[in-house]
């Protein structure tokens, strides 16, 4: 069998220590600004919607509470209206954008127990196009996205009002 070789310069970044893991929660550090804001496309006073910097397809977006919380019993009926308002908001950006030909959404509570690096609760919101597995995703075991973070972030920001109605 032959060994697998998947090139990314990112990583040095990683391997250099300058992107090590800093304490506390990263979704709370960057609704507080205490990390770049880059991937940030929206946020009000309780909602912020991102980019994940590790999209399972392109367009691949995370809704959270501003305040930390880690359930949904947390969270106060204003929160979750907020929430969900804002999610329905991101499919109309997605499918006005990129025209996904369905989604996945799916809530991440309880941390690493549920699948989730980060135990800030936050809803995925995962738009799926027919034939976004190719023969990479197939064979290969690597995920293939055909614009960049930055191609698509600058698409979703010029639509960005659709989030503020």
């Amino acid at each position: 069998m032959h060994k697998k070789y998947l090139f990314s310069e990112s990583r040095m970044g990683w391997i250099n220590n300058k992107h090590r893991r800093a304490s506390g929660c990263v979704f709370c550090r960057l609704a507080k600004g205490d990390m770049d804001k880059g991937k940030i496309l929206h946020k009000t006073s309780e909602i912020l919607v991102v980019m994940n910097i590790f999209p399972y397809n392109t367009g691949h977006l995370q809704v959270l509470p501003l305040r930390h919380v880690e359930t949904l019993e947390e969270l106060s009926e204003k929160e979750i209206a907020s929430l969900f308002v804002m999610v329905r908001r991101c499919i109309r950006l997605l499918r006005k954008v990129l025209n996904p030909d369905g989604f996945n959404i799916g809530i991440n509570i309880g941390g690493d127990v549920a699948g989730a690096s980060i135990a800030h609760l936050h809803v995925h919101i995962v738009p799926r196009f027919r034939g976004d597995s190719g023969f990479m995703e197939s064979v290969a075991d690597t995920k293939v996205l055909p614009q960049t973070l930055g191609q698509v972030f600058g698409k979703l920001k010029k639509e960005v009002k659709i989030l503020e109605l």
